[in-house]
């Protein structure tokens, strides 16, 4: 574990070391206070995944995110999942030729 001393400047900001900002690719940071009294600083990751009880599941972007960049993310994934389906629908057909 690599611990490092940190500022408390008078607006309340503490400043997080430059290789820490720079190893995690976000801007928000979770600050817990532990049972034993220790506070506890935690990077949120930019893209959360969640999944709840009933199955309903998705994405969560703290930050937001560009339309363009979502919509061509969301394109990527559903023509992965129609090739998926496709070839899932070839191998079906192929198996039932053959008998």
């Amino acid at each position: 574990m690599i611990s490092r001393m940190l500022r408390l400047w008078g607006n309340g900001a503490v400043t997080l070391p430059k290789k820490w900002r720079d190893r995690f690719p976000t801007k928000n940071f979770l600050a817990e206070e532990t049972d034993e009294g220790y506070l506890v600083i935690k990077p949120v990751v930019d893209v959360e995944f969640y999944e709840n009880e009933d199955g309903w599941m998705g994405l969560h972007f703290p930050d937001g995110i560009d339309a363009k960049l979502l919509y061509s993310i969301m394109k990527e994934k559903i023509e992965k999942i129609e090739n998926e389906e496709r070839e899932q629908r070839r191998k079906r057909r192929s198996k039932s030729r053959k008998r």
